[in-house]
């Protein structure tokens, strides 16, 4: 493997990766947040840090959406940027405005909510 093989490899990543789009729902009290799901044996893109607004009122709540393929169901969620930062050593590859995260286990996943 030549030097501009690397280069590919992680280009490849990136373009291979989902990216998770932004998904808009409200609180029982009628407060809207921002959810993105992080999915089993995925590669994810995550914005570094989202910023939405919702009827001209920036959002401050956001959350992250841990999905299990192998329980077929949303296992939990977590607080967006607690959750960023507990998946520090899932990140493979960053750059100015995204993460990249690599596809976690499902054991990894349910790690994320403890």
């Amino acid at each position: 493997m030549g030097l501009f093989d690397v280069f590919k490899k992680k280009a490849n990543a990136w373009d291979d990766a989902y990216k998770a789009n932004p998904q808009f729902y409200s609180k029982p009290d009628g407060q809207p947040f921002c959810a993105f799901a992080l999915t089993e044996g995925t590669d994810t893109i995550l914005p570094k840090a989202p910023r939405f607004a919702v009827e001209g009122r920036e959002l401050t709540d956001y959350k992250l959406t841990l999905v299990s393929t192998t329980k077929k169901s949303i296992i939990g969620d977590l607080d967006y940027f607690e959750a960023v930062r507990k998946l520090g050593s899932f990140i493979s590859d960053q750059n100015d405005d995204n993460i990249l995260i690599r596809g976690l286990s499902l054991s990894e996943l349910e790690r994320l909510l403890k």
